[in-house]
């Protein structure tokens, strides 16, 4: 870590550059902001932001439309204690962005109206634009205002920042947590590194950070623990004077960390109850299925900076886009890999083996949660929130070294026309030249990564509730009845983001649906007094039946005169969908 005197001149001219990664990452985060269809967990967000339970929805008994979709109107008599009663009971996060989240759906929306997905992913988007300066003021004082010119401008075209920031979640919120406690940790190492007394209002700022980190996201204690890892490897080093004040300095604030941790333990035994919404990201240890997690994290690490179309497209587009990839990485590795060595080599080697070291940490971290507590974190992209600032920070490192060794070679014509050039001084001329052409490509690959999200060709939903809402209106010959099992209320969100979708749709010539909730029963046999076989009884035909993670037996329904629909289905992401017609 160095100071960087920058006369006025240059502050201005990074303050004009910063101006336009803010503005790029602005126009990014919000193309095609309200396009994609509403994932179940955003429909946890915007329906507990509300203050509203998921648990009123009846069961056993038709809905309609605007039944199903209550969870997601507003009551302007909610309050922010109906918010915490019904996110506590129901949910297993902690509440400040869904508080946050429900003052700002309460200004933008109206009484009784369904909120819109533009409104509720707006919140977070605008934390995402947020993180640009923050990364670069990050990167500035960890190493240099040039690397915090490669942060921004990488965070502003990040397709992992642009997904995280197009969900209605609490993501970039949480980041932005991640990013200060960040330069807090690493100016704490500096004073760790010069022995001095770290200062009671950065200690104070540090431990409130860190407590509204966590009552942010509990996976932030994986961030404290990746700090933890870094600076007890510190501490080692300098045993010796462990004993000193500058450390009870360290030790005060690890304390103050803990006791705000301490405040949500109760709240985590609450969450114990709903521990079946976590079943599905148990690590299988199935001896062809045990080695998955890693490939999937190194995809995660790659894709929050570089991705091209990879999903809703064809084959050969696939195939096109992981050739170019794999051809673009194994090309710029080198590059990157000199610019590291000579990060190292200067002033700023040790504050790039500080990020290494939390990286390094987090991943460990990260692989004892998949095999050792059986939870496997690399099912699902958006987990990797916890490292991926230090990720832009490091590949900025990289970028930064490689500019600064090819911005040295330049020499005044004077002095070029007195000396006598080699062959070898031009190769290693047009060598440098290229490392510049690499960081310029990172950049654009970045870009047109960023481009990839906002399209829908890569992070699209896990449940495509819009493709499912516009097979049911295409497909339906007769009043449609939409039909779940309920075991969680995963299933019910999900209900909800395809309603949610015939609301966005808005067909007039389109039957009104009607929906189910079948509260699962052990013995899965449709009998007459089954409540689905009530239903189709006292339903007139003809009637559409559209089993959505229905769990019958086709069998039973031919009982009932319902048959499956012979024409093939297509599949649909997230969904498992059968078609009967009821006659």
């Amino acid at each position: 870590m160095t100071n960087h005197k920058l006369d006025r001149n240059q502050i201005k001219l990074h303050l004009i550059l910063l101006g336009y990664w803010i503005i790029l990452g602005i126009i990014l985060r919000w193309i095609n902001l309200a396009d994609k269809s509403a994932s179940s967990t955003e429909i946890a967000t915007l329906g507990y932001s509300l203050g509203q339970s998921f648990f009123d929805l009846p069961l056993d008994q038709i809905i309609s439309l605007n039944q199903l979709l209550s969870p997601l109107q507003l009551d302007s008599t909610s309050t922010p204690n109906d918010v915490m009663y019904n996110l506590l009971r129901e949910d297993n996060h902690p509440p400040l962005y869904f508080l946050l989240n429900h003052w700002w759906l309460k200004f933008f929306a109206s009484d009784g109206e369904v909120v819109s997905l533009w409104v509720g992913r707006s919140l977070s988007a605008i934390f995402g634009v947020v993180t640009i300066p923050a990364i670069f003021g990050l990167g500035w004082l960890a190493f240099s205002p040039l690397v915090g010119q490669f942060s921004a401008a990488l965070m502003a075209v990040s397709p992992y920042g642009i997904y995280l920031a197009q969900e209605s979640r609490h993501y970039t919120f949480t980041i932005l947590w991640i990013i200060a406690s960040l330069v807090c940790w690493i100016t704490a190492i500096r004073y760790i590194k010069q022995r001095r007394l770290l200062t009671i209002l950065l200690g104070c700022f540090w431990v409130i950070t860190n407590s509204f980190g966590i009552a942010s996201h509990y996976f932030f204690s994986l961030v404290l623990a990746a700090d933890g890892l870094v600076i007890a490897w510190l501490w080692l080093r300098d045993i010796k004077n462990a004993m000193q004040r500058y450390w009870w300095r360290i030790y005060t604030v690890g304390l103050g960390t803990f006791i705000g941790f301490l405040v949500w333990l109760p709240v985590l035994a609450i969450g114990n109850v709903n521990n079946e919404l976590t079943d599905w990201i148990s690590t299988s240890f199935e001896l062809d299925e045990i080695w998955h997690p890693i490939p999937r994290l190194l995809a995660w690490i790659l894709t929050m900076v570089w991705l091209l179309p990879f999903e809703g497209t064809s084959l050969f587009v696939i195939i096109l886009s992981a050739i170019t990839l794999l051809v673009i990485l194994v090309w710029v590795s080198p590059y990157l890999w000199r610019g590291w060595k000579m990060q190292i080599n200067s002033n700023n080697g040790f504050s790039l083996r500080i990020f290494v070291g939390f990286f390094l940490g987090a991943i460990a971290l990260f692989l004892v949660v998949i095999y050792g507590l059986g939870k496997d974190l690399s099912l699902a992209a958006r987990y990797h929130f916890v490292y991926f600032p230090v990720v832009i920070i490091l590949l900025a490192v990289a970028l930064a070294g490689c500019w600064d060794n090819s911005s040295s070679l330049i020499q005044p014509s004077m002095e070029i026309k007195e000396q006598k050039i080699t062959p070898k001084d031009l190769i290693f001329s047009s060598f440098k030249q290229i490392e510049k052409i690499v960081v310029i490509a990172i950049l654009v690959m970045g870009f047109c990564g960023a481009l990839t999200v906002v399209t829908n060709y890569g992070y699209q939903k896990a449940r495509r509730a819009d493709l499912l809402a516009e097979i049911i209106q295409k497909e339906s010959a007769a009043p449609p009845l939409v039909a779940t099992t309920y075991q969680t209320h995963s299933e019910i969100r999900a209900l909800i983001a395809l309603g949610l979708e015939f609301k966005r749709q808005e067909n007039p010539d389109f039957f009104k649906p009607q929906f189910l909730l079948v509260k699962r029963q052990e013995e899965q046999r449709l009998t007459p007094d089954s409540t689905l076989a009530k239903v189709i009884s006292e339903m007139p035909l003809p009637l559409d039946l559209w089993g959505v993670d229905l769990k019958v037996e086709k069998s039973d329904l031919e009982n009932f005169n319902c048959r499956e629909y012979s024409e093939s289905q297509p599949k649909i992401n997230g969904y498992r969908h059968k078609y009967y017609r009821c006659r």
